[in-house]
């Protein structure tokens, strides 16, 4: 794990080179959930708009204006289907939402081989998150506001024949947000044993922040202990959360120690991405990679991108610390771009290649 910079950009170099006239041939599941985003992005940090709340609801109501708003896909398996269908996968999406939430995925992933047909639809209309961008220093900070009072639970008995059979032949399943799913704990454990019984997929599985429900962890976690899971994606706020509930104190607040941790207790594969680095951690060895110091323009999606730039540059053979670089470039990448608009590889390449895309440099006890 211990590699100078000129190592990564040696590693970034090889990495542009092997992009080239790159095709992506891989088919990949994903599931179950969907919202519709509201983004509103505040040019100012969140003290500035406790004040001018404040001002405004002290006269009675009024307008703050200049914000920027936009309506977007949301959810984690929904943007990671439209960032893996930009970068070149064939994705099925399973998931309920009505039809307005329909015309805007499609609308979304024009041009793309995302396969709607696994998408189920409802009477209800799609779950809102309102979500506030902050500046915080040189970071952003997303301050999600959810409505989550008709989340129609998701569980094994939604998925038809025709679900089962894209399973059957797909190279990667991934099940996300377990947080919203009520049924997400039977979900996970009952789509991966199909995968394990029927298929030679490969598993993802991303959680979503565990914390509100943090109480159901052991049960979950136990499904995590029967070797279901291939991949786990993270970030470090979950990272430090699951780990303690197999050891407390010995990660001592350090997201590759608490996902060593984790490795050690499920045979899972942790893919831990953070803004200042990524990491895959399993019980063969640590591998890491920097991020990019960029200037992100949003703070949304940075999770769902990052994943879906794993899974690819799996599907491609990018393992180890060059899967993590191009990980972390799809991110960096995604939350920079002025237009809101997810990566192709060849977008991918060109960032890699742009001089302004540099490297963070790795804290020593990093590297």
């Amino acid at each position: 794990m211990s590699q100078s910079t000129s190592h990564y950009e040696s590693l970034r170099q090889s990495l542009i080179e092997k992009l080239k006239d790159t095709e992506v041939h891989c088919k990949i599941v994903t599931m179950p959930d969907y919202f519709l985003d509201h983004s509103l992005t505040c040019d100012f940090d969140p003290n500035t708009l406790a004040k001018r709340l404040l001002t405004v609801a002290s006269r009675g109501g009024g307008e703050i204006s200049n914000i920027h708003q936009s309506l977007e896909v949301g959810g984690n398996a929904a943007i990671c289907t439209l960032a893996l269908g930009k970068l070149g996968a064939s994705v099925r999406p399973i998931m309920k939402t009505d039809p307005l939430g329909l015309s805007l995925f499609r609308q979304a992933c024009t041009g793309t081989s995302v396969d709607f047909s696994g998408v189920k639809l409802t009477q209800w209309s799609p779950l809102m998150t309102t979500i506030l961008e902050l500046r915080r220093g040189k970071r952003i900070a997303n301050v999600m506001l959810g409505d989550v009072s008709n989340t129609t639970p998701f569980d094994f008995e939604d998925l038809n024949p025709a679900d089962l059979k894209a399973i059957d032949g797909a190279g990667y399943v991934g099940v996300f947000n377990w947080l919203y799913n009520l049924k997400g704990t039977n979900l996970v454990d009952r789509v991966f044993t199909y995968c394990r019984d029927h298929s030679t997929a490969h598993t993802f599985l991303d959680t979503a922040d565990p914390r509100p429900r943090i109480k159901e962890l052991p049960q979950f976690v136990g499904v995590l202990k029967r070797g279901l899971v291939d991949v786990l994606g993270l970030n470090e706020n979950e990272a430090l959360i699951f780990a303690d509930q197999f050891e407390s104190g010995r990660h001592r607040s350090d997201p590759v120690e608490a996902s060593r941790v984790i490795a050690d207790h499920t045979g899972n594969r942790v893919c831990l991405h953070t803004v200042e680095y990524s990491a895959s951690v399993s019980r063969d060895g640590v591998a890491i990679a920097p991020a990019f110091a960029i200037t992100p323009i949003r703070g949304t999606g940075a999770g769902d991108s990052w994943n879906a730039g794993w899974l690819v540059g799996d599907s491609l053979g990018l393992i180890g610390e060059e899967g993590l670089l191009f990980a972390n470039a799809v991110a960096a990448r995604y939350v920079s771009n002025p237009t809101r608009a997810h990566a192709t590889v060849a977008n991918v390449r060109e960032f890699l290649m742009a001089s302004g895309s540099k490297l963070k440099k790795l804290k020593a006890s990093k590297r």
